[in-house]
């Protein structure tokens, strides 16, 4: 360590950073010799000594440690470390769930370290209902039996801070994961559900070896190893005549039918999950040989039916149904009706024409629309036919000369409203 020291005044300057600590974690301190001399002859001097102290300031962070076998996951130095602890479902309140360790270089209240809960990173959990952390010891307990069917990892933030001015601080992310325990028994499914009852399958006397009886299913709350389930016929012992699918659950038999069987065969299956100790479950089965082949079906006893209420939301749905259905009737009808008017017109206006002759000689011609009125002259060679429509006046009559050679000649001529003979 080098000093300066003033030659008028006293005064020492430090020429370097000074620390604490040494290496080993000593505290630092320094003796400094000091010399006064007088400019007279002969000189005089006096000699003294200057101990220097180095005392602490805050400038550490507290740094987490590992106290167990998890390591820290530390993507980026910026990044708080990550702890994965692994926690069995069930475990009784109050259980340590990890400790969290800080150090802090610094000496006295500097080095004094407290934890403290910044939040929890969960979809259905509290931290204040989940865990606790103890802020001299670090201790993370629970505060609640996790089942590992509603929570399966949750994660919380821990911040260790030490009593230095200012306080600095470090935090740390722990993923608490649930581990599942077999605490779920197998659930039989429909239409063997139901427990204390006793199902009833028919199957022919003719039924040959593999003839398939009936199928048992069941599912296990639990994941992993603990749900695979198998199945086997614990009653009676050692049978002849069934065999159940381990992994399946469907129930065929061995061979066929012969005339010293019984009539009807209990049967009780076994339901095992793969958990320890394994959880199981059980379900009754009359299989019944019938003769006749058209009295098979499937019988099953003490099933409750759940009766359906006709609530005021059907009853609503039912009156919109019913108004939406005469709507569109009457709709259709009002249509078919307006094309039916509509093809009368139509074909009364293609009406076949009608001659019709008078006693004078004359003959008329009409439709529909129109009607002609038609008069011959006394001269047999020439006669001069007028025709008017009758709901307009004409412009120019028609002038229509039939002459004796069956040919027809058209002028427009006579402008005339009065009917002429």
């Amino acid at each position: 360590m080098e000093f300066r020291f003033g030659f008028t005044s006293l005064w020492i300057q430090i020429c370097a950073l000074l620390f604490f600590a040494d290496w080993s974690g000593a505290q630092l301190s320094y003796s400094v010799l000091e010399e006064a001399k007088d400019k007279g002859m002969p000189s005089r001097s006096v000699h003294g000594k200057v101990l220097l102290e180095v005392t602490d300031v805050n400038d550490n962070i507290p740094e987490i440690i590992i106290t167990s076998l998890m390591s820290p996951v530390k993507e980026d130095a910026q990044l708080d470390p990550v702890i994965s602890v692994y926690v069995k479902e069930n475990s009784p309140v109050g259980a340590t769930l990890y400790t969290i360790s800080a150090v802090d270089p610094d000496t006295d209240d500097n080095a004094k370290v407290s934890y403290t809960l910044l939040g929890i990173v969960s979809k259905s959990t509290q931290t204040s209902s989940v865990v606790n952390i103890n802020s001299v010891t670090g201790d993370i307990v629970s505060l609640q039996s996790f089942n590992f069917e509603e929570v399966k990892t949750f994660q919380i933030k821990v911040k260790a801070t030490d009593d230095g001015v200012p306080p600095l601080s470090s935090n740390v992310t722990v993923n608490v994961l649930i581990l599942d325990e077999n605490d779920n028994s197998p659930d039989i499914l429909p239409p063997y559900s139901e427990h204390g009852s006793v199902n009833s399958e028919n199957i022919p006397y003719s039924a040959e070896a593999g003839y398939f009886v009936a199928k048992i299913r069941a599912v296990d709350a639990d994941s992993g190893y603990n749900a695979l389930l198998s199945y086997h016929i614990s009653e009676p012992k050692g049978t002849n005549l069934f065999r159940i699918g381990t992994s399946t659950g469907e129930i065929r038999t061995k061979r066929r039918m012969s005339d010293n069987d019984l009539k009807t065969h209990p049967l009780v299956v076994l339901v095992c999950d793969n958990g320890e100790p394994s959880l199981t479950a059980t379900v009754s089965i009359d299989v019944v040989v019938v003769e006749n082949t058209g009295d098979l079906q499937t019988q099953f006893r003490h099933v409750p039916l759940k009766e359906d209420s006709f609530s005021a939301l059907n009853l609503y749905l039912l009156i919109a149904i019913a108004s939406v259905s005469v709507i569109f009737l009457l709709s259709l009808i009002s249509l078919i009706a307006v094309k039916c008017h509509r093809t009368d017109n139509s074909f009364s206006r293609y009406s076949a024409p009608m001659i019709t002759t008078h006693p004078d000689g004359s003959w008329s011609y009409s439709k529909s629309t129109q009607q002609y009125d038609v008069c011959f002259s006394s001269d047999t060679l020439k006669s001069d036919v007028v025709v008017f429509p009758p709901q307009f006046p004409p412009v120019d009559g028609e002038l229509i000369s039939i002459n004796g050679g069956d040919t027809l000649s058209r002028t427009q001529t006579l402008p005339n409203h009065e009917k002429v003979c």
